[in-house]
Parts: C-alpha cells; sequence; structure tokens
C-alpha cells in the first residue's frame, strides 16, 4: 500500500506565527466576539457550512464514481467473454490471448481501485458525523460547558471508526499530540504488514 504524503509544515508554520501577530479583528469587533450567543452561534453557522460542502462532494462523488464502477464492472464481463472465445478458437495466436489476459487484469486492478474511494467516502462521513456531534453539543447552553457532554461526543465518534489507524489517529490527537505527530502515527499503522492490515466495514 502507497504511504501518503502531507506537506504539513506551512500549516503548522501559519498556526505558530499567528500566535503572535496582531490580531485580525478591530477592538470593537473583538469585543463583540467575545459574547457567548456570537461566537458560539458563529461557530455552528460554520460547522454547517463545512458538513454541507462535504455532503455535497460525497452526493457529486457517489455519482461519478458509481458511473465508473458500472462501466469498469461492463468492461470485465466483455472483457472475459471475448477472451474465453478466443481461448476456444483453435488458429488464435498465443499473443493475442496473453493480450487478452492482460487487458482484463489491468480491467480487475480498475474495479478493485474503486474500493479507495469507499474508504475515503467512509472517512469523510466520520468527519461529517462528528461536525454535527459538536454542533450540537455547542447548540446546549448547559451541554457546552460541561466536560461529561465533551467526553461523550468523543466517545461517540471514537464508536463510529472501524479502521485501526483512525483509533490511532483519534487516540493520539485526543491525548494532545500535533498535527505532525498524529499524521507520522497513521502512516506507521499504514506500513504494516499486509497480514495486520485488516479492514472491517
Amino acid at each position: 500500500m502507497a504511504k501518503i504524503s502531507v506537506d504539513i509544515s506551512s500549516t503548522e508554520n501559519f498556526i505558530e506565527e499567528n500566535k503572535t501577530t496582531q490580531s485580525l479583528y478591530p477592538p470593537t469587533a473583538q469585543a463583540n466576539l467575545d459574547e457567548p450567543w456570537c461566537h458560539v452561534q458563529e461557530t455552528m453557522n460554520l460547522l454547517i457550512l463545512a458538513m454541507a460542502q462535504i455532503e455535497l462532494g460525497l452526493d457529486d462523488g457517489d455519482q461519478k464514481v458509481a458511473s465508473l464502477g458500472e462501466l469498469f464492472t461492463d468492461m470485465a464481463s466483455h472483457q472475459q467473454q471475448v477472451n474465453h472465445y478466443l481461448a476456444t478458437q483453435n488458429d488464435t495466436p498465443k499473443a493475442i490471448i496473453d493480450h487478452g489476459q492482460q487487458l482484463a487484469a489491468k480491467v480487475n486492478q480498475g474495479v478493485m481501485a474503486f474500493q479507495f474511494y469507499d474508504r475515503l467516502s467512509q472517512r469523510l462521513q466520520h468527519v461529517v458525523n462528528g461536525l454535527g456531534l459538536t454542533k450540537e453539543v455547542l447548540g446546549d447552553q448547559d451541554a457546552r460547558h460541561t466536560r461529561a457532554a465533551w467526553q461523550q461526543v468523543n466517545q461517540q465518534i471514537k464508536n463510529g471508526y472501524s479502521l485501526e489507524e483512525e483509533l490511532a489517529l483519534f487516540d493520539c490527537i485526543l491525548q494532545g499530540g500535533t498535527l505532525s505527530q498524529a499524521l507520522a502515527l497513521y502512516q506507521q499503522h499504514l506500513a504494516k504488514p499486509q497480514e495486520d492490515d485488516i479492514e472491517l466495514f
């Protein structure tokens, strides 16, 4: 399985630089942000926006990938029939049979490649679910100030994960790990031998 190469240096540098830079908001606007009704509602609005964008992206992707999946499945079926016919003919050159078998193998690889989209879709759906739970607890004036409520949200998010690397990523972040540490840990799990890399959907 290929490793994921992620350049996070620019993101971390941006976060570090903005810790000491002057606020982008003028004093009056900054004061308004301290009012619960303002910053909580604005946060919830941005969470809903993020959820909507992801959901729309998933819907668009599902339609395209479904069409491509059906196309590749049909191609694999026709290729199998062609190869079977060629193999039953006494005058079919061996090179033609070999090319047909290679083409069938490539088409099958294409069909299998769509499984990666399933994994991406599942991951993004986890993000949507997590944002939705966060929005709900922020919208409750009592719950958003309660440690138990946030612990419950974290547990619900964790319960939605089925991949070992996702659970490791979750634990690292919730224990205060940095972005680079979490991604490095994720890549370590991906680098494990194939027999240990079992995915349950």
